[in-house]
């Protein structure tokens, strides 16, 4: 709701300046000597500019960082705002972000400097939205960090953001150590406990029998720390509010010792291991969970049995990544 008010905000102000009919000798003169402008461009530009209700804009404190270096410069904002967005996207020397990325290499941004919260960000890349921003508790305490999730095509955007502004700042990029997701969508793999997913008997006959990708909420089941309320309330900042956990089974698999932790791995179709279902509401509370996991585990669709209730539903599980 935040965000949707902030978005009409934003566009209500473009539609402001948009009425905003003489365009002042001084704005013109700027962006001619900015942008090497003739004097009708240069008011042409500014014009359609200003009727462009669904521009980007810098944050109050982004620009408030900004503000003096640019003015050196001969920028005020709104000059420095079209450089940005509407300009210099080709003035950038870095290579081309990747075409598509795994979902299984999201990259981490150390807050700081410049970029120091989401909403700067998001104002310095020209994001739709701010990055999800998490202090993420991992089951090997050195990996544990509070960082912002972001794509390989965010992080290029990030890079040509700072470049276009003139901004001496090196980001702090890390790569998360979490468990990978691969959920196919015409094919059960990879299911707990179905060695060759890919073969014709496991196809589903409709896509509503897989869980898909991006489906939330979904059913998690649990079966080692994750399975202790403390611990899940900590690993997804859940504060005073306590978890909610249902007894639970899946079938298919076997816990064996993985160094010093009990993994879930494949076994005989008839196999069962106990342990606890939770609803995952989000893919922020989703990334949180991969991120403790590590890539030591895999996520993995399975059938989670609901003890109490008698039921059956699709979820997904951690497995050992073999």
């Amino acid at each position: 709701m935040n965000s949707l008010l902030e978005e009409l905000e934003r566009m209500s102000v473009n539609a402001i300046d948009s009425f905003l009919d003489d365009v002042s000798e001084e704005d013109i003169k700027r962006w001619q000597i900015l942008f090497t402008m003739g004097h009708e461009e240069a008011r042409d530009k500014i014009q359609r500019y200003r009727e462009d209700i669904d521009r980007q804009r810098f944050s109050d404190e982004l620009w408030h960082d900004i503000q003096a270096s640019k003015e050196v410069q001969g920028h005020d904002r709104e000059s420095c705002e079209y450089d940005l967005f509407c300009r210099s996207r080709v003035k950038s020397a870095i290579s081309p972000a990747p075409a598509s990325h795994s979902s299984n290499i999201l990259r981490g941004l150390i807050l700081g400097g410049p970029l120091a919260t989401p909403e700067h960000i998001q104002s310095i890349a020209g994001l739709t939205n701010p990055p999800t921003t998490t202090t993420a508790e991992s089951s090997d305490p050195t990996t544990s960090s509070t960082f912002c999730y972001i794509t390989a095509a965010e992080e290029h955007l990030i890079l040509q953001g700072l470049l276009n502004l003139n901004i001496s700042y090196e980001p702090h990029f890390i790569t998360i150590n979490m468990a990978s997701k691969d959920l196919q969508p015409t094919s059960a793999s990879p299911t707990l406990g179905i060695k060759e997913p890919t073969l014709p008997q496991h196809r589903p006959d409709k896509s509503t029998d897989l869980v898909l990708q991006n489906q939330y909420p979904v059913f998690y089941f649990f079966y080692g720390t994750l399975a202790e309320q403390e611990i899940l309330a900590r690993v997804l900042e859940l504060g005073e509010q306590v978890p909610v956990l249902q007894k639970a089974y899946v079938k298919g698999a076997e816990l064996k010792m993985m160094g010093r932790y009990r993994a879930l791995v494949d076994s005989e179709v008839e196999a069962r291991v106990d342990g606890w279902a939770f609803l995952v509401e989000s893919e922020e509370q989703e990334l949180k969970l991969r991120v403790y996991e590590t890539r030591m585990y895999e996520v993995v669709r399975c059938d989670v049995w609901l003890v109490g209730e008698g039921g059956v539903v699709k979820g997904l599980t951690f497995r050992a990544a073999m």
